[in-house]
């Protein structure tokens, strides 16, 4: 990319934050001026990824659509399902061949890859040599095992980090998490201060007066593991469920079975914290909440929907409540299976939360993403996702054919301006329904009303794979 497409690219992205900055605001915000800032992005980096990114080139080539100039012609030829990102031949990673997950990475990467792989007999290994080669692997899995691997340069990785700090922080000044003075303080803020300023400001000065408890792993590449290490940045005391790194190769050798005894000893580290010490891990969590209610101090926690649940169900056992300081919050996403893999029921989760921290449920906030995307969903009190002006949906019909209109149901597209090193015009594995109107909140533009898994798709997150760890 030449210095002056990336100059380009940089100022028709703060366009879009500073937009969806105004929206997150519940402000009316200029619709047709995102749409045209979303669709030049989009057109640049097809151009892009023409050039530089060799699997999108042949998808390019056989629908004879390599110059493009019209952004509907991408959402009707040129959108690719997920499956892009596990492509891949899973005997490459039985046999370790690392030199062959690297060709295969390259090919939908904006640059080939040629780290040295000697040595690496971990997914873990490959991932770390490639971090420190200045690309960043962001990686999900489903309950069979195959990951989905999203490699972000260091462009797409800022953007993948700061862009939803810089426009999620009206939102939960909005629920009262923020204090007062900073909420009046945060319009002029956003409108003086450039994205990433306003982002690493607010990374520095933090959440004060909160803590920080994060039901995840201290370290790993997982998509909600990073939504958990980033947030955990805004915080001077924090506490994880698990002090370890999570293993892709413990995940990966709990779904496909043990082959050897070097897979044995990884799962059975991995299984000794995550299971063996599941309650300590719990009840470690409870006294770090306990310790920071004394201190008058509110607590920020975030995790899964079956974390949650098991939380409360250590703390119903042990005939623990803790009334948190109010203004606490709790903020979720990610899979909505529990360990024995039946659905957990919204209503009821919140109430058990609720029950046991005395956190009203206006503050138990959910959040929808996928690994895939550059942007974040918060759900609003009225049980919509909103889509922040960042990312253009695209709901197909049974034919996968883009579909008009306000009110919609079909596979959830989206095309991804942020997505700068990767494929950016991707069709996810989730059925949703969409409404583009004012919602009651005060919101303005599309909003996911339903969300669930596309029939046929295995289960994703963190919901399906940990149900595989007990198992």
């Amino acid at each position: 990319m030449t210095p002056q497409t990336r100059k380009q690219l940089n100022e028709l992205h703060i366009g879009l934050i500073k937009i969806s900055q105004a929206w997150a605001m519940k402000k009316p915000y200029d619709k047709d001026r995102a749409t045209e800032l979303r669709h030049e992005a989009a057109l640049i980096n097809h151009a892009h990824y023409v050039e530089n990114i060799p699997a999108y080139r042949r998808l390019s080539e056989e629908a004879d659509l390599l110059h493009v100039a019209d952004v509907d012609l991408i959402k009707k030829e040129l959108m690719s399902t997920d499956d892009i990102f596990k492509s891949y031949d899973q005997t490459w990673l039985d046999d370790h061949d690392y030199e062959k997950m690297n060709a295969w990475i390259g090919s939908i990467f904006h640059d080939r890859i040629n780290i040295n792989t000697a040595g690496v007999r971990t997914i873990d290994q490959w991932v770390d040599r490639l971090t420190e080669s200045g690309i960043t692997p962001v990686y999900s899995s489903g309950t069979t095992g195959r990951f989905s691997f999203i490699p972000r340069c260091e462009m797409s990785w800022k953007l993948f980090t700061t862009a939803p700090v810089s426009y999620s922080a009206p939102v939960w000044a909005d629920l009262g998490v923020i204090p007062l003075y900073q909420k009046v303080l945060m319009g002029p803020l956003l409108k003086l201060l450039h994205p990433d300023t306003f982002s690493m400001l607010l990374k520095k000065r933090g959440l004060p007066g909160f803590a920080g408890v994060f039901m995840n792993f201290r370290k790993g590449n997982m998509g909600i593991q990073l939504v958990g290490q980033e947030l955990s940045h805004l915080f001077r005391k924090t506490c994880f469920l698990y002090d370890t790194d999570l293993s892709a190769s413990a995940i990966r050798i709990i779904s496909r079975g043990i082959k050897n005894d070097a897979d044995l000893k990884i799962l059975e580290s991995f299984q000794k914290e995550t299971i063996e010490k599941k309650d300590e891990n719990y009840m470690k969590l409870i006294d770090f909440m306990k310790r920071a209610t004394l201190a008058g101090e509110k607590v920020f926690l975030f995790g899964a929907p079956y974390q949650l649940k098991e939380l409360s169900q250590v703390m119903i056992r042990e005939n623990v409540q803790i009334p948190l300081k109010k203004k606490s919050c709790v903020f979720f996403g990610g899979g909505w299976k529990s360990f024995e893999g039946e659905k957990i029921e919204r209503h009821e989760l919140v109430e058990m939360v609720s029950d046991r921290l005395n956190v009203p449920d206006e503050l138990i906030v959910e959040g929808y993403s996928m690994t895939e995307v550059n942007g974040l969903m918060v759900r609003c009190h009225h049980g919509r996702f909103h889509i922040p002006p960042v990312i253009e949906p695209v709901i197909l019909d049974e034919a996968l054919e883009p579909q008009e209109g306000c009110d919609l149901k079909g596979p959830f597209g989206f095309i991804d301006p942020f997505a700068v090193s990767y494929p950016g015009f991707i069709i996810s594995g989730d059925n949703v329904r969409m409404r583009d109107e004012i919602c009651p909140c005060g919101m303005h533009g599309p909003a996911l009303t339903e969300v669930g898994r596309a029939q046929g798709r295995e289960i994703k997150g963190c919901g399906g794979i940990m149900a595989s760890v007990q198992a």
